[in-house]
């Protein structure tokens, strides 16, 4: 009997998970081909002068073999603007009060991982830290896109979620983020975590357990809730993940307030509670370990005190972001700044929209007239027929709602309060915007208001998303904003 063997060409989704891998080794090796064929060291010298005082060197003096060459010109290119400091971190510790905005768990993991592929264990080259970080990033790209990929094929109860959810993983691939997911970066491992804090989510409330809520599922949630704190520990927006447990203490509040809660429900809320608190303890954590540098009586007794110590919350995060960077609300809205507005807003809109038809009571179900390119209609069906597209259940809507508050609440605040540029990166940590576009890409749902056909405008948007990530790579090897 002949066995079929796998083409990733003719049929994907055979082997999704050996197809994602193929198409991820792909796309990283013209990413660093790109990284490695950039110029010039751009218009900061900041990784040039480590690389003549001798730090950078990976080997002995007079080295001279082309893959040292181009393994030095690689990690030369790709320590730029924040990778900096999280690889000096790692290397020294944070020795200045704005190394804090910069992960301190990451700097650490990049530190212990370092420490562990240098034989020169009490000396290692900086080098080193920066390929600890490197690889770091790459692992955690490479699984947060098989995660991502399990994700939506457990969120999704359509007999076509293979193949969207096939595709959303595929569009994490190649996410504007780009070369911040190859460089010495938290967005990677970020994106891991908080996917796998996802999953564990979902896996946890679709737990079989007619009888009772379950210890398994208790057991589940506080373990997302360990992912989302460790992902809150490598990014501050990390936090807004606990808005998925928000909605579940909400739903409870009724049966709070009239003391009906049943024996299920008080364990499921209290599972929650703790998973919820783990996130607070994640975020919070490094900045207990600045206030207790920073805030102490030594330091608060003499000129060297900070200011930050004394405010009712006294983060060294925001006040590090808002002193030195001038981050805050609508900081960012000048003329000045109206270009980089310009190259956040297809994403941003993407995220509003994919957020919005997320939480929609009943999201309608795509439908393409085939007599006419241009035109669509839209409709709800409660259960529409194979030729009119696909509506989510109910559960599947429970958990649409909940992965698309942290996302809605991201783009928000990065319209009011970031540096709105970096959306194109951060982004990558959030699901729903690739579900929203595979689903269109799959004629399963989401109608856009628009003459256009949806899927032309998504194969727009996904031009769009490969050109920036190759051009934006070009630019970050050189040391060029936008970053």
């Amino acid at each position: 009997m002949a066995t079929c063997t796998w083409n990733p060409y003719v049929r994907p989704l055979e082997h999704p998970l050996k197809t994602l891998t193929l198409l991820f080794l792909l796309w990283k090796a013209l990413l660093l081909l790109v990284a490695v064929a950039s110029p010039g060291p751009g218009y900061d010298t900041s990784t040039a002068i480590l690389k003549r005082a001798g730090v950078l060197s990976t080997g002995e003096k007079g080295t001279s073999s082309i893959l040292h060459v181009l393994g030095e010109r690689l990690a030369l290119k790709l320590m730029r603007w924040d990778a900096i400091y999280f690889v000096k971190s790692a290397e020294r510790g944070n020795l200045n009060e704005q190394d804090w905005a910069f992960s301190w768990a990451f700097s650490r993991l990049i530190h212990y991982l370092a420490k562990i592929l240098s034989p020169q264990v009490d000396n290692a080259p900086l080098s080193t830290y920066i390929w600890a970080g490197i690889a770091i990033s790459h692992i955690s790209h490479l699984f947060s896109v098989l995660v991502l990929n399990r994700l939506f094929v457990r969120v999704q109860t359509n007999a076509n979620r293979h193949r969207s959810a096939f595709l959303a993983a595929s569009l994490h691939i190649v996410t504007p983020a780009g070369l911040f997911l190859s460089a010495p970066y938290g967005e990677a491992l970020f994106s891991f975590l908080n996917f796998s804090g996802m999953l564990l989510y979902v896996q946890s409330q679709r737990q079989q357990s007619q009888n009772s809520w379950g210890f398994l599922r208790g057991c589940k949630i506080v373990a997302s809730g360990a992912l989302f704190s460790m992902a809150a520990s490598i990014r501050g927006n990390g936090l807004l993940s606990g808005l998925i447990f928000v909605y579940d203490v909400v739903t409870h509040l009724p049966r709070v307030v009239n003391f009906s809660l049943s024996l299920d429900e008080f364990q499921r809320l209290l599972s929650t509670t703790v998973a919820g608190s783990l996130i607070i303890i994640g975020f919070f954590g490094p900045q207990w370990l600045a206030y207790e540098e920073y805030c102490g009586q030594t330091y608060m007794s003499s000129k060297f005190g900070r200011p930050w110590c004394l405010r009712y919350v006294p983060s060294i995060y925001s006040w590090v972001q808002s002193h030195y960077w001038n981050v805050g609300f609508l900081r960012y809205w000048t003329i000045s700044n109206v270009p980089l507005f310009l190259i956040a807003t297809p994403l941003v809109w993407v995220m509003i929209r994919s957020a919005i038809w997320s939480l929609e009571n009943k999201p309608k179900a795509l439908v393409v007239d085939p007599q006419s390119r241009f035109s669509v209609r839209s409709v709800e069906r409660v259960i529409p027929k194979p030729s009119e597209g696909y509506a989510p259940t109910e559960v599947e809507r429970g958990f649409l709602r909940r992965l698309a508050l942290p996302q809605l609440v991201l783009a928000l605040m990065a319209l009011t309060n970031f540096h709105v540029q970096i959306i194109n990166r951060i982004a990558s940590g959030y699901p729903i915007w690739y579900l929203f576009i595979a689903r269109i890409l799959s004629h399963d749902s989401t109608p856009l208001a628009s003459k256009q056909r949806p899927t032309d405008i998504m194969h727009v948007f996904i031009r769009w998303m490969i050109m920036y990530a190759i051009v934006q790579g070009s630019l970050f090897a050189n040391f060029l904003p936008p970053a």
